[in-house]
């Protein structure tokens, strides 16, 4: 029998043989550093309700980068992470102890947009990640100051009771959290 269907969405908790077990704010925090205390990772309502192309802007505009390939941008917000881990290859070598802080900056935004794509806040694509995330790397040394641990944790959870509900055949999140914990 699979976790999933060992999952009880009503209250977030694992029916196990041996008994009830679930994953807390605080298991978050002390396995893997992720604040659960602090701002609250949520998108600005202004943002909401940009475009495509805004969000390119966006990306070009904190990060010097554009992929491509137009077809590269799936939806509003979402972009596949291919193309910036291609241009992250590219660049690796330029970077020294001589890089410009703004260079260095740029290929961070870009290495955080992977992570958050790729492992923390991953879709059952594997090769999409969300450029809502962009507003939260304007400002790199805020980054500490989110709830970053609680917005995986929840962000997994939902992608759980989605796949318990039968509304979607897999899911996604940041699965190191039922590896350890469970």
């Amino acid at each position: 029998m699979t976790l999933i269907e060992r999952w009880r969405q009503e209250i977030h908790i694992f029916h196990l043989p041996i008994g009830e077990a679930t994953i807390m704010p605080q298991d978050v925090e002390a396995l893997y550093g992720l604040s659960v205390d602090g701002h609250p990772v949520a998108l600005p309502y202004a943002m909401r309700e940009y475009t495509g192309d805004q969000y390119l802007e966006m990306l070009q505009r904190l990060n010097d980068f554009l992929p491509a390939d137009e077809g590269a941008l799936v939806g509003a917000s979402r972009l596949q992470l291919t193309p910036v881990r291609l241009h992250l290859e590219t660049i690796h070598a330029d970077i020294t102890d001589d890089t410009p802080d703004l260079h260095i900056n740029r290929y961070t935004r870009l290495l955080l947009l992977l992570m958050f794509g790729g492992v923390l806040f991953p879709n059952t694509s594997g090769n999409l990640g969300s450029l809502r995330f962009l507003h939260h790397l304007e400002r790199l040394d805020d980054l500490h100051d989110y709830t970053w641990g609680a917005a995986v944790l929840g962000y997994l959870y939902r992608q759980m009771c989605r796949a318990s509900m039968g509304t979607q055949r897999n899911f996604a999140g940041f699965l190191p959290l039922v590896q350890v914990k469970i």
